[in-house]
């Protein structure tokens, strides 16, 4: 796999390029110097879309796969340049209504993926209780304030201001808590399988409204406490999830599951190391 190598232009996608580079045997650059035949997986591309898109200009010979992992709403998809590399490379995506998105742009999406973290189960006492990371919207102010007041004597904690681009914080952050929310900013709710990943990865339990998509929704139903209103879940509860003495199957189950997609994109470069 020498003629691949990884490229990651934002810390928070930093764990999944070293969990990728491990499982397809691809090295994972520092510093990006573009070379003559080689192919780069590339993370975060709409963040350095316009430099992409003038090496590829200038050299034909380099080739790009685009890992989207942008929803449908994210203005990184009005980006012209972003939308033509995609258009003029190979994209995987992480969602199947990403893909479809993309699809209806004239956009071939060719695999998909998913985020994969270090499994860190910590075995130490975890003082949070409930806790949120995102940024802030009404629907997240409203349901901190409901978990509040149904739970007074339970610690809490929405950050809503913190960027948490450092993943040594953020994990640090995770392993401190029994139970993690996934409560999508949009509307319409495209399942959040990075913000997913991550809290089982560093065993909590996960709360996540339903993405509307029955089959991704089935998927994760062993593994994530899935309702269609979160304010109507914690009022139906008496303990939280981390308190109930059947939980939900772990990270290494997750991650045993989606192995066939692995073992699918490794056959997918071979291939084109044949072309």
């Amino acid at each position: 796999m020498e003629q691949f190598k990884i490229l990651v232009f934002h810390t928070i996608f930093s764990e999944n390029a070293f969990c990728l580079s491990k499982r397809l045997g691809i090295e994972v650059l520092n510093d990006f110097k573009a070379q003559d035949g080689i192919t780069y997986l590339i993370f975060g591309a709409h963040d350095q879309a316009v430099n992409l898109f003038s090496i590829q200009r200038q050299n034909k010979n380099i080739k790009y796969i685009i890992i989207n992992t942008e929803p449908p709403q994210s203005n990184h998809l009005k980006n012209k340049y972003f939308l033509t590399l995609m258009k003029e490379n190979i994209v995987w995506d992480y969602h199947d209504l990403s893909k479809k998105y993309l699809e209806s742009l004239d956009i071939r999406v060719y695999s998909m993926y998913f985020p994969e973290f270090v499994y860190t189960p910590v075995e130490t006492p975890r003082p949070i209780d409930i806790l949120f990371v995102g940024s802030k919207n009404e629907r997240r102010i409203s349901l901190e304030r409901k978990l509040r007041e149904k739970y007074p004597d339970k610690r809490i904690e929405f950050h809503m201001e913190w960027k948490h681009a450092d993943q040594s914080e953020m994990r640090k952050l995770l392993q401190s808590a029994k139970v993690v929310l996934n409560v999508p900013y949009y509307d319409s709710n495209i399942l959040e399988t990075h913000r997913i990943h991550f809290g089982l990865a560093c065993g909590c339990e996960v709360v996540s409204l339903y993405s509307g998509h029955e089959v991704i929704d089935k998927f994760y139903e062993p593994f994530v406490h899935f309702h269609h209103d979160l304010f109507e879940y914690f009022d139906g509860v008496d303990m939280l999830p981390a308190d109930m003495t059947e939980q939900k199957k772990k990270y290494p189950d997750l991650i045993s599951a989606l192995m066939p997609l692995v073992k699918h994109n490794k056959w997918l470069l071979e291939q084109l190391i044949q072309v």
